[in-house]
């Protein structure tokens, strides 16, 4: 086996055309973006660590430095944003006002996700395991399949990504007892999860997207095909965001279907909304952020 393991990793995208809406810079190597629904903040993951942003504009408000490069962002209402550090083998919590509190890991944490009660999980990518937070310390550590890749919470399910054994595993939230594991396609990378139960997972290699439900148990419901590679996913009620970063675009699916396409930033790695709608999205190539309000 290829050590370390090699992830699918995005599409590189050709010439792009002009992005829609705005487009402003906000640091080097621009990737993961979350937004706190409750107030005007974004947080995008650099080069330098976190640059918190004007959700609605863009201007930068700080970077917020950290010990190794971000690669990825979510947030948690109990926890700010979560940011795993892949090269210092820690996760940061870091609060809208830029707050810093940092807790060891296991090896080369790559996506997190909070739950109701205050837990975090943070999927170790190169120890094939989960790490679970509460309280600012790891208190459990879960053997997952190898490679997690993608992180999500959704009622009492845990879901979890192996972008190496191209499955979906489902846990219980509060035992982390595995519950199922599902084929999830060629190259998965991202998922996302709706407060309905359903996920959505990014087949980056495979050119879809695969949707399952958790409730009653972990079920394939629906492949939505892509026209090209899948990265970013974000959900915006019945909405589905998704970034192709080998084309340089934006598609907002709807009824399971693609009803539109808008050109983005130079490969579109993340996507988010904010509280009024826009959507966000990334590009790493520039260290840019484009805001659409569809």
């Amino acid at each position: 086996m290829t050590f370390p393991p090699q992830a699918q990793e995005p599409g590189r995208a050709p010439a792009r055309e002009r992005p829609a809406g705005r487009v402003v810079r906000v640091g080097a190597g621009a990737e993961g973006i979350a937004v706190d629904p409750a107030g005007t903040v974004a947080a995008i993951a650099t080069d330098d660590g976190l640059t918190l942003v004007d959700a609605g504009t863009g201007a930068v408000r700080e970077t917020v430095r950290l010990p190794a490069a971000a690669r990825h962002v979510s947030f948690s209402p109990r926890h700010g944003f979560l940011v795993p550090l892949e090269e210092a083998n820690q996760l940061a919590e870091v609060s809208p006002d830029g707050g810093v509190r940092l807790i060891d890991t296991g090896t080369h944490p790559h996506d997190a996700a909070g739950d109701a009660d205050g837990r975090v999980f943070v999927g170790d990518e190169f120890a094939a395991s989960l790490s679970v937070v509460e309280a600012g310390a790891t208190v459990r550590t879960v053997r997952v399949a190898e490679q997690p890749g993608g992180v999500a919470v959704t009622g009492d399910v845990v879901a979890v990504v192996s972008v190496r054994a191209n499955v979906v595993e489902a846990y219980d939230r509060r035992t982390l007892e595995r519950l199922s594991t599902q084929n999830v396609g060629y190259g998965p990378s991202h998922v996302v999860a709706g407060e309905d139960g359903r996920l959505y997972v990014a087949d980056t290699r495979g050119g879809g997207i695969s949707v399952f439900s958790t409730r009653p148990r972990l079920r394939f419901e629906q492949r939505i095909a892509t026209p090209g590679k899948p990265y970013g996913v974000a959900l915006d009620g019945a909405r589905l965001w998704v970034t192709l970063s080998d084309r340089n675009q934006l598609l907002r699916i709807e009824g399971g279907r693609v009803v539109k396409r808008y050109p983005t930033v130079t490969t579109p790695y993340s996507v988010a909304v904010n509280p009024a709608g826009d959507v966000l999205v990334t590009g790493r190539d520039r260290g840019e952020l484009q805001i659409v309000s569809p």
